[in-house]
């Protein structure tokens, strides 16, 4: 083996080392967000005024939950979406997109004072709708979404219990995303109208 064939060898050694350290800088360095209920009590689901889908009577439902985020990686990140996959009674998976509510008002215990909770990715009187996290940072807020379901009831919500399955799925800015699974546990329209105005009024 010539010197200039060891050199060549040596070379792409190097380059090889070079290569796996570059492509292990951009995974160490990329976003990873972690997706959290905030407390099994704040995650509500509730049955809404009937409705109409082409002359179709509705059967619907509301569902809210108040959720964490915190981006563990090196890099900052936006959010791009957050979305709820409602599991029903026919074992299929529904995706329902995020619906604006007012702030909603939760009562601290039975204290009378009422704790004002922001919205994810909506700016109020009380929050900015920031998505954007910086490494380490953690942001919360609720989430809204309402389902309509006509015809065969399968394509109700799965309940067991009282509660409704579901999981939220966020998506970042670069396509990745993170889940937690939801149970919601099922409270009357007159509380959920006590924790948020009008609900039963706020449609898709």
């Amino acid at each position: 083996m010539t010197v200039a064939e060891i050199v060549g060898i040596y070379a792409a050694i190097i380059a090889t080392i070079l290569a796996v350290k570059e492509i292990h800088l951009i995974i160490s360095n990329k976003p990873k967000l972690l997706v959290n209920s905030v407390h099994p009590a704040y995650q509500w689901f509730f049955i809404l005024p009937s409705g109409k889908h082409q002359k179709n009577i509705t059967r619907k439902y509301g569902f809210l939950a108040y959720i964490s985020l915190k981006n563990r990686g090196k890099r900052a990140v936006s959010l791009e979406s957050w979305h709820l996959y409602l599991k029903t009674t026919g074992a299929q998976w529904v995706e329902l997109p995020p619906i604006n509510i007012p702030e909603p008002r939760i009562e601290l215990g039975k204290s009378g004072h009422l704790k004002i909770c922001p919205v994810l990715g909506q700016k109020g009187p009380y929050s900015q709708g920031n998505v954007t996290l910086k490494p380490g940072d953690i942001i919360s807020g609720f989430v809204y979404y309402v389902a309509g379901f006509y015809g065969d009831r399968i394509w109700n919500p799965l309940i067991k219990d009282g509660k409704a399955h579901g999981k939220i799925i966020v998506q970042d800015v670069f396509g990745n995303k993170s889940d937690v699974k939801i149970l919601f546990t099922k409270i009357s329209l007159e509380k959920a109208r006590k924790i948020v105005d009008n609900i039963d009024k706020i449609d898709l």
